[in-house]
């Protein structure tokens, strides 16, 4: 059956043929929460415990927990295919103190997590000498649960069969990926908290394998996947308890019962423009989401009433303008880039940030404020590069196969061509990119910036940025950026620094323009630690639940490492299970 047809099957037809057209054309003017005064006189499609809604690792996670504890549960889907952003993911999860740690007789103690974990996600507010480590008793709360439920999920899915889990390893390097800040002192367990999904043949999974897997175990279990169901509000009783959810069809509008509770697990809202310009501080090129990550989950809790934090925060990563101009669903974001002969520079022709940092933190470098010029100096950079990195590391995202084989790589036969032939780029697209020129010493800086680069590659030592000193920095390039072989250069030159070398000293030269882009957004409505959905009063509102993309992310902007937003997810996504599954059932 294909995933489309988990959308159209006879149980489907019968559901809606039963549903009948009992909802008049109010109901489709847009989200937002239904009357609570006629829950009671609901016709109901469908009576289920746990109704869960989106597919991704948030939902999904929730719906084998429900399941699992005895609940009947459904799950929802607004788009044609299942998994959301998960899909496209590579399935990796990153989760304190799980099963392989323990195996391998690693003690990632509680107390040293949570300080990295604060450390991380607060850095403003971090205090060492404070019981919660300088947080407040909810923010603490949420970090503590992740850290007390992760492994948990792990476990279940584990023991029922739902995942084949094992520990993410670098195989080029043969040992598990140390975290995205494992040079932070306060990383006690700097390596190996990445698990990934198994394939059958036992040879490594990614997104697909992830969420096939979870869909094979919940129709095993009996529980129902329906795409092309875009839930738009929910029902509440008199008692302003969430009792069930309307649902826009292919063939109508139908009201479904949640007896015990709706969790929500799905996206952000990175492909609503109109909250990415009402949200994001600043701006948001693309993004690899799902187009489906529109952030509905904001407003039909926001009509609910429900308290929205980290708007605008994302889980960021550079992407290339020239693509985002053409669609801004991104089928890759530059999660690092590629080459050692390459550094980035900004409008002024300056490095600003160390080009191997992690993808999300090095993002952040985009968004900085210039106060004495009024400007954003980093809005767009430039990933400079020379022969070598071209054709050593090919094909190598967002590098193409041959050194001028995409209509987005600058060349120039000098470096001063090269900033001569960015400009001109930049005022071809114009209307995309707003005000944003080179400055006049844009050329002499590059030239700077060159011999600058060079000597420190040369001693392999960047005192600038540090470039290449994290273990970070050495493993992940290997990851991200695998070199070719049988072409005229060597990825073992005999350097200090494995992640520099010195640019050629004739062209020609290449450059990229990026900006910032995003995995996905991660705010929304605020979750408390039993991942209930909080009330601007700051009560929980009864019966509703959130995971994933689409709550304020319990970590804030933090990406802890390989696989830092799905394991969060799958956290929560557990938390909201268990406790919607053991809540009493809600009268109309």
């Amino acid at each position: 059956m294909t995933m489309k047809g988990m959308g159209h099957d006879p149980s489907r037809r019968r559901l809606l043929a039963n549903a009948g057209r009992s909802v008049g054309a109010a109901a489709m003017l847009g989200l937002g929460v239904g009357q609570a005064s006629a829950a009671s006189g609901v016709k109901w499609a469908r009576e289920v415990d746990v109704v869960c809604v989106g597919s991704g690792a948030a939902a999904l996670t929730a719906a084998v927990t429900a399941a699992n504890a005895g609940s009947q549960v459904l799950v929802l889907e607004k788009g044609p295919i299942t998994g959301g952003t998960t899909r496209k993911s590579g399935g990796v999860f990153w989760i304190p103190n799980h099963y392989a740690l323990r195996e391998r007789g690693i003690d990632d103690r509680k107390e040293d997590c949570l300080r990295h974990l604060c450390r991380v996600s607060y850095p403003e507010r971090y205090r060492p000498d404070s019981p919660t480590f300088g947080l407040d008793q909810d923010a603490f709360a949420l970090l503590e649960a992740f850290y007390d439920n992760g492994y948990k999920a792990v476990d279940l899915m584990r023991s029922r069969g739902a995942l084949r889990i094992a520990q993410f390893n670098m195989w080029q390097l043969n040992r598990p990926a140390p975290d995205y800040q494992d040079h932070l002192p306060e990383d006690k367990t700097s390596q190996g908290r990445s698990l990934g999904v198994l394939k059958a043949d036992g040879s490594n999974g990614g997104g697909t394998d992830y969420i096939d897997q979870l869909e094979g175990y919940l129709k095993k279990q009996g529980v129902e996947i329906l795409t092309d169901h875009r839930v738009q509000k929910l029902i509440l009783n008199a008692r302003q308890e969430v009792v069930g959810v309307e649902v826009e069809t292919e063939d109508g509008v139908v009201q479904i019962r949640a007896r015990k509770g709706v969790v929500f697990g799905t996206g952000g809202y990175a492909h609503n423009l109109d909250y990415v310009r009402l949200y994001q501080r600043t701006f948001l090129y693309g993004s690899c989401a799902t187009p489906y990550a529109t952030g509905d989950f904001i407003t039909i809790a926001g009509t609910a009433g429900a308290r929205l934090g980290n708007l605008g925060s994302a889980w960021r990563s550079q992407a290339l303008i020239e693509e985002c101009i053409e669609n801004r669903s991104l089928a890759r974001c530059v999660d690092m880039p590629p080459g050692d002969s390459m550094f980035m520079v900004n409008k002024y022709g300056v490095r600003v940030v160390n080009e191997k940092r992690n993808y999300n933190d090095r993002t952040e470098a985009h968004l900085t404020f210039d106060p004495n010029n009024g400007e954003f100096p980093n809005q767009l950079q430039f990933i400079i590069y020379d022969q070598r990195t071209a054709e050593l590391f090919a094909g190598a995202h967002p590098l193409p196969a041959t050194p001028t084989g995409a209509g987005y790589v600058i060349q120039g036969g000098t470096l001063d061509e090269l900033a001569t032939n960015i400009a001109a780029r930049l005022e071809r697209i114009r209307a995309h990119i707003g005000t944003v020129k080179l400055a006049p010493e844009f050329s002499r800086n590059l030239k700077q910036t060159f011999e600058r680069f060079n000597g420190y590659a040369k001693r392999g030592v960047d005192p600038d940025f540090h470039r290449g000193e994290a273990e970070y920095d050495r493993a992940w390039a290997l990851f991200f950026q695998p070199a070719r072989e049988n072409t005229r250069w060597s990825v073992k030159t005999g350097l200090p620094n494995p992640a520099m070398h010195p640019l050629q000293a004739k062209g020609p030269y290449y450059a990229l323009i990026v900006g910032a882009g995003a995995l996905d957004t991660n705010g929304g409505p605020v979750v408390d630690a039993q991942a209930r959905v909080i009330h601007a009063s700051g009560k929980p509102i009864p019966g509703l639940y959130g995971a994933g993309n689409c709550i304020a992310s319990p970590s804030r902007e933090a990406y802890f490492g390989a696989g830092g937003t799905i394991g969060p997810a799958m956290a929560f996504g557990y938390i909201a299970g268990m406790n919607a599954a053991a809540a009493p059932v809600k009268e109309l």
